[in-house]
């Protein structure tokens, strides 16, 4: 299990692919369907869904983790939408931790490339780290 003393600052921890399928975006579409109709789709992935890639390669790559950690905040920079059935690979790092005023805080960056190796977005995720 990774605890906070155990985290490799300034290392990539590893990345995961994801295939963009028409399933997983028919899912986001379901909660989110405005996305659908604002005429900007275009067979790209809607941009919310970029959460969903970061966390999803975070919670595969960053395991196991204690219970009990927070996620405090995140943004994301968008290159370019990748395309519904497109390959994805984003790769998980931690960029920093620090402890402040007693609590553990792990800064984490993720980038995610398309299948021809050109970027997609990029994160930055702030997590309050169990233990």
């Amino acid at each position: 299990m990774y605890s906070f003393d155990s985290l490799p600052v300034a290392t990539t921890l590893g990345s995961r692919d994801l295939t963009l399928s028409e399933d997983l975006v028919n899912a986001w579409l379901r909660l989110f369907p405005e996305d659908r109709d604002d005429g900007r789709m275009g067979g790209r992935m809607p941009a919310g869904m970029v959460a969903v890639v970061a966390m999803r390669a975070y919670a595969d790559v960053v395991a196991p983790r204690p219970p009990g950690n927070v996620h405090g905040a995140q943004r994301f920079e968008i290159v370019e939408r990748p395309r519904v059935g497109e390959r994805l690979v984003t790769a998980v790092a931690i960029r920093d931790k620090e402890v402040k005023r007693d609590r553990r805080w792990v800064h984490l960056a993720t980038d995610t490339i398309g299948e021809d190796g050109t970027p997609r977005f990029r994160g930055r995720m702030t997590i309050l780290w169990a233990a």
